[in-house]
């Protein structure tokens, strides 16, 4: 779950970066579906520590989610 969250909220070749809370609504929407709840839960409760690791190793150039 984490890495579709990078993957949606990261710039790659082939597509521009999700907004944050795109990103994250979609994540909320798929808790009981895609993604355990529990997972979730636990994911948004360090989502401040995954953003600070997302933007300390942050592509040059690319702009922060």
């Amino acid at each position: 779950m984490a890495d579709v969250f990078d993957a949606l909220s990261s710039t790659r070749p082939y597509k521009s970066a999700w907004p944050l809370e795109k990103a994250l609504d979609l994540l909320r929407d798929q808790a009981g579906r895609h993604f355990d709840p529990a997972c979730i839960a636990s994911f948004f409760d360090a989502l401040p520590q995954a953003l600070a690791i997302q933007e300390q190793y942050q592509d040059p150039g690319q702009e922060p989610v």
